[in-house]
């Protein structure tokens, strides 16, 4: 086999798309804890405010699950596309040898 420019290290695109997985599912655990905190907050304008602040925070690790998600798919894709091309390199390469 020859020298290559491109190196692919698997063990670490497999552990990036754990970690990615790991945080995906974190921010899908947080639990929306506003009305269990309404009491704490005191008064009416400062429940307000953490109303707003806690429903923009929703929108938003709602779409940062779904950016995590798409990180981990394309990972995964990254990382099947290289192993495929690497299975068909050592076949091709496998068969020249036999000849």
């Amino acid at each position: 086999m020859s020298d290559s420019d491109l190196t692919v290290d698997y063990d670490f695109l497999a552990e990036s798309e754990k970690k990615i997985g790991q945080l995906k599912k974190t921010f899908e655990d947080i639990e929306n804890r506003r009305d269990d905190m309404r009491e704490h907050w005191g008064s009416r304008l400062i429940a307000d405010a953490m109303k707003d602040f806690v429903d923009n925070w929703d929108d938003y690790r709602t779409k940062l699950v779904e950016s995590l998600e798409s990180a981990g798919q394309m990972m995964a894709g990254t990382k099947k596309a290289f192993q495929d091309l690497d299975d068909q390199l050592a076949n091709r390469d496998g068969k020249k040898q036999k000849k």
